[in-house]
C-alpha cells in the first residue's frame, strides 16, 4: 500500500472515448497511484459494474462485493510470508 499523502493524479473521462475505454484508462491511472489497491479494484471490476446499473438495486450483490474487497484488503495487511503460505 502506498502512502495516502501522495498527490492524487488528475484524471478526467474523455468524451471522445467509449465507457469501456474510459474505465480502462481510469484503472490504468490507478496503477500509478497504488498498484495493490488498483489490483483489488481490477479483480472486482465486473462485480462493481453489475452494481452500477441504473434503476436496479441488488443489496445481496453489493454485500458480496463489499466482502470480497474487505477480504482482499485484509490479505494485504497480513505479513508477506503468511500470504505466501510459509
Amino acid at each position: 500500500m502506498t502512502d495516502q499523502s501522495t498527490a492524487p493524479i488528475n484524471f478526467r473521462f474523455d468524451a471522445e472515448e467509449s465507457f469501456t475505454e474510459n474505465c480502462e484508462a481510469f484503472l490504468s491511472s490507478l496503477k500509478d497511484v497504488d498498484p495493490e489497491m488498483a489490483a483489488i479494484l481490477i479483480d472486482q471490476w465486473d462485480a462493481l459494474l453489475s452494481l452500477c446499473r441504473v434503476g436496479e438495486r441488488n443489496l445481496r450483490a453489493r454485500s458480496e462485493f463489499n466482502l470480497r474487497v474487505a477480504s482482499a484488503l485484509d490479505t494485504l495487511r497480513k505479513p508477506a510470508e503468511t500470504r505466501e503460505g510459509n
